[in-house]
């Protein structure tokens, strides 16, 4: 077995930027890791950066639906000390959690979760670059397996950043741009006990493209996301948004509460992502910088160069250096290619 993290991290970008589909990526990271930390299964929860919300989910022998909605509810509470934003504060961001052991259940109901799937170690890793939460990964031994130990522990947090970048590069692998030739934006309305009050004709569509691998899941695995988004729209301050990563493009879900609705009721909206929501992610993605915004902004309100330098205050020769540095941090070639992308 391989236990030299430094050459593990190099084989992992390669390895992570021909996956072409996220339960793809979910097995090479684990096979990776595996070499350095031996489990029998996984969750790769992937993350938008700029909200915390849950974007993806890659699984092996992993736990049901109730885990990422238990997760999802101690995250935002704050009921979970081995929360993704926990760890992040931390200065370790591996926490290991042993069924038998009372120090490391932090809740009733996640030892029985642990429990019902025959997990007796569980370890969480979260995954963060330049300070931006990308992910969660957890690993999973069952109640016969050796529990995670300290040294795994430390050997796992030293590859949390690399893991963080082999993922970031995983999305920013794929060019921002709305999947096309859509249905109508679907609707899912959830009431307080985290029932389907109803679904429009195009919402069950759009959930299916949520989770495209997930065909024969039951329905509370199809709708973790809906769900998730729901929970985070009910705390205030949040932001209720999540930019999803799909085959065809970027899919963008929107919560908000339903005033006077009587049963507290959510409605969460699916569709595929504008380039106004889609721009913000090309900050943290590829280093689109303010600036390089705005002109982007402009070249998609149809402005030509020089209508562009003098909105902006700035010289034409400058305006075209800005699209040259967006060319060469995202991989187009041409404004056009570019307003194609995104529109």
């Amino acid at each position: 077995m391989n236990r030299n993290p430094e050459m593990i991290s190099r084989t992992l970008f390669s390895a992570t930027a021909e996956a072409a589909s996220v339960p793809e990526l979910g097995t090479v990271i684990s096979r990776q890791i595996a070499r350095l930390v031996p489990h029998d299964g996984y969750m790769l929860r992937g993350i938008d950066p700029l909200t915390g919300a849950a974007c993806f989910l890659a699984k092996e022998h992993g736990y049901g639906a109730g885990f990422y909605r238990a997760l999802e509810t101690e995250e935002i509470l704050g009921q979970d000390r081995h929360t993704v934003t926990a760890l992040v504060r931390s200065k370790c961001p591996v926490a290991v959690l042993e069924s038998a052991a009372p120090v490391g259940r932090h809740s009733a109901e996640h030892e029985e979760i642990m429990n019902a799937a025959e997990v007796g170690s569980e370890m969480r890793i979260a995954l963060t670059h330049r300070g931006l939460p990308w992910g969660l990964l957890v690993l999973l031994r069952g109640r016969g397996s050796r529990p995670f130990s300290t040294t795994d522990a430390v050997t796992a947090g030293r590859l949390s950043t690399v893991l963080a970048g082999a993922l970031r590069q995983y999305v920013a692998g794929r060019f921002l741009r709305p999947v096309r030739n859509v249905p109508a934006p679907g609707v899912v309305v959830i009431d307080d006990s985290d029932t389907i009050r109803a679904v429009t004709r195009t919402g069950r569509d759009w959930v299916r493209r949520l989770m495209p691998e997930t065909a024969t899941a039951d329905e509370d695995e199809i709708f973790a996301h809906v769900w998730n988004i729901a929970l985070t729209a009910r705390q205030p301050g949040r932001q209720a948004l999540s930019r999803v990563p799909g085959p065809d493009g970027w899919l963008v879900l929107q919560a908000q509460p339903l005033e006077e609705s009587g049963f507290g009721g959510v409605a969460v909206t699916i569709q595929s992502a504008s380039s106004e929501v889609l721009l913000p992610a090309a900050a943290v993605l590829y280093g689109i910088t303010a600036r390089e915004q705005e002109v982007i902004r402009g070249a998609l309100d149809g402005l030509a160069v020089k209508q562009i330098a003098r909105t902006l205050h700035l010289s034409s020769h400058t305006v075209n250096d800005h699209f040259r540095s967006i060319y060469r941090k995202t991989g187009v070639s041409s404004r056009e290619e570019l307003i194609c992308s995104l529109t």
